[in-house]
């Protein structure tokens, strides 16, 4: 019996950019009106663990969340903005579609160099708004 490593099939498996922008719009679309929660800390081993760290605001997401996929990317749509609930830095957050099943997890920055969660500030205050400034999510070729 042959058996593929996963390396193997990663190097014969290739999208083009029809399938890949499918694939972002449907990633996107989960998350439509769902939410994002900013934590502080390092985010948990996969988005199937509970979260970690201490919860500073809870975001509603707009819908749609995203835009158009272009050449497999997505970016955010609308104004993604709440109010913080507690105070402390952020280091991750996580995406929850509004069914609630469907998680994943990203970290946060706010140095725009970085292709994360890029937010107003990482220092975040009770009261105070937090806004996500981009996101963008891209589906690789392989």
């Amino acid at each position: 019996m042959f058996t593929k490593t996963a390396q193997a099939l990663k190097n014969m498996l290739r999208k083009n950019i029809d399938l890949r922008n499918v694939q972002a719009d449907f990633l996107g679309s989960v998350f439509d009106a769902g939410t994002l929660e900013i934590y502080t800390g390092t985010q948990p081993a996969d988005p199937n663990s509970a979260p970690t760290g201490t919860l500073l605001c809870t975001i509603t997401l707009p819908n749609p969340a995203f835009g158009a996929a272009v050449a497999g990317v997505v970016t955010k749509a609308g104004t993604w903005a709440d109010t913080a609930t507690d105070t402390g830095t952020a280091g991750w957050a996580r995406f929850i579609s509004a069914s609630t099943d469907e998680t994943f997890d990203v970290v946060v920055t706010e140095d725009p160099l970085d292709n994360d969660l890029l937010i107003n500030s990482a220092d975040i205050t009770i009261g105070n708004t937090v806004t996500v400034i981009s996101l963008t999510v891209t589906i690789p070729q392989d």
